[in-house]
């Protein structure tokens, strides 16, 4: 065999060894993320369920089959304090809605479109201060001689201080809105993104008003985003225990705070329990929402 042959057969296999090792990597390139998924996220969230039936000791739990902690929750102020917290984050989540979504119609249909994306950037700026900062800077502004009643009293509409706006449900309800509301300015906008430009102007050529426009063109047609935001909303909502430990009452309780109770107690079956009906909430919105309106097609452009 010639040299040059030889030296041509040797760079065709160091080629194709090196094309075939890129490709592997590649491949477990993506992999990973769904690794990484699976053993951090899908594998623990089981595990909850699990851990929920097992025994409890003085300072864990140990295997077996025991529905105390469930009878603990159902049977209690827990069940009461829970259903509560639903109806003040749904309470949350159509406040978010009338202040969030009419932003992302305003930015899709008047904002130039190489300045969108911009101003969706200045809703998400918030969330890179820590959370906590976020909702303990509203007591300044809502306490009884806080920023809110100081300007009310200045302009003399009202007599005494607004004691309902902290340590109460009204003060939860207000942080959860200004926590959660950019979720739903965001996914709504990705909703509208996908709705072509020219929609709004057949509507105006067909002398469509704007309520009739906004209930049978662009709800039908942003509905996919709107549940998605809501629900990230409303399971936040249920979930964060930072809110009503600073901004809420004696009776401002979430099913976060009712996990964090039963940690602090070293009763790990009932947090575990809470966690899997949270879950449990979370995946029967999740299949009802993408049963109505295919949860797909949020980024999926409107023909």
């Amino acid at each position: 065999m010639k040299p040059s042959s030889i030296s041509a057969a040797g760079e065709k296999t160091f080629g194709g060894s090196r094309f075939d090792v890129m490709e592997s990597l590649s491949k477990w390139a993506f992999r990973l993320p769904i690794i990484f998924m699976v053993v951090f996220f899908a594998l623990p969230m089981a595990l909850t369920v699990v851990f929920s039936v097992f025994e409890r000791t003085m300072f864990w739990m140990e295997p077996g089959f025991s529905l105390l902690a469930y009878e603990n929750f159902f049977f209690s102020a827990r069940l009461n304090n829970f259903l509560s917290s639903m109806y003040y984050s749904l309470i949350s989540v159509v406040i978010c809605f009338v202040l969030g979504f009419p932003i992302a119609v305003f930015l899709r249909k008047s904002v130039p479109q190489a300045a969108q994306h911009r101003v969706v950037l200045l809703f998400i700026l918030p969330f890179m201060v820590s959370e906590i900062i976020r909702v303990f800077a509203l007591r300044p502004v809502l306490q009884r001689n806080g920023l809110v009643n100081s300007t009310l009293e200045s302009l003399g509409l009202i007599n005494e201080p607004i004691t309902a706006l902290l340590y109460t449900h009204t003060g939860v309800i207000i942080g959860e809105v200004m926590s959660f509301l950019p979720f739903i300015v965001f996914s709504g906008f990705l909703a509208m993104e996908a709705v072509p430009k020219y929609i709004f102007e057949v509507c105006d050529d067909l002398g469509a008003g704007t309520v009739r426009r906004f209930i049978d063109v662009i709800l039908p047609l942003a509905a996919p985003g709107i549940f998605a935001g809501c629900v990230f909303i409303f399971v936040n909502g249920l979930g964060v225990a930072l809110l009503p430990n600073i901004l809420g009452g004696a009776g401002a309780v979430n099913a976060g705070l009712i996990a964090t109770q039963a940690i602090a107690a070293l009763d790990f079956p009932l947090a575990m329990a809470v966690s899997g009906i949270m879950m449990t909430t979370l995946m029967g919105l999740l299949y009802i929402g993408h049963r109505l309106f295919d949860l797909t097609k949020i980024l999926s452009p409107i023909n």
